[in-house]
């Protein structure tokens, strides 16, 4: 057997195989892909003040998929160790407490933000400082995961983010 037929049928077995592969991989992506229909917005956290042993961070989250979603972990990058809060208004007293896992309605958007939902963030692992990018991972109950990048804010410009955003808000 000379070497140009087995160089053609072993070219055409390799082609074969990496347009079944890349086929393949093509469509668990874009199955994967439409499964999760949420988006995260302005995500956010706070660097911390000193003295400080957490912090806070906030974002907004939209499930524009058709069935709801269970929210059940965060991370961000340089931090230890990150829960879900809410503040309640319970007998006039605000309480804040961890939630195990948060639902979003079909085509909902939860805003975490000061008095509400948030993320309190534990046990930086190096300095955080203002402007840089940390990522975002959101854990859901069905396997997906959300990634973004979450940017460090000062509390002045936390602050005055907040007050911005509860004025475009009475405006509407």
């Amino acid at each position: 057997m000379t070497f140009k037929p087995l160089f053609s049928l072993l070219s055409s077995a390799i082609l074969g195989l990496t347009l079944y592969s890349s086929c393949a991989s093509a469509h668990s992506t874009h199955h994967h892909d439409s499964d999760s229909q949420v988006i995260v917005k302005n995500a956010h956290v706070r660097a911390f003040l000193p003295a400080s042993q957490s912090t806070v961070g906030y974002l907004s989250i939209v499930n524009h998929g058709e069935k709801p979603v269970l929210l059940t972990k965060a991370s961000i990058e340089s931090l230890g160790r990150v829960e879900i809060h809410e503040h309640t208004h319970v007998d006039g007293v605000m309480r804040m407490q961890q939630v195990d896992s948060l639902e979003l309605k079909a085509h909902e958007q939860i805003d975490f933000k000061p008095g509400g939902y948030h993320l309190m963030a534990f046990e930086p692992t190096t300095a955080l400082k203002v402007g840089q990018e940390l990522k975002l991972t959101l854990y859901f109950n069905d396997g997906n995961r959300v990634f973004t990048q979450a940017e460090v804010v000062s509390l002045e410009s936390q602050v005055e983010q907040t007050s911005q955003s509860e004025n475009n808000h009475k405006h509407h």
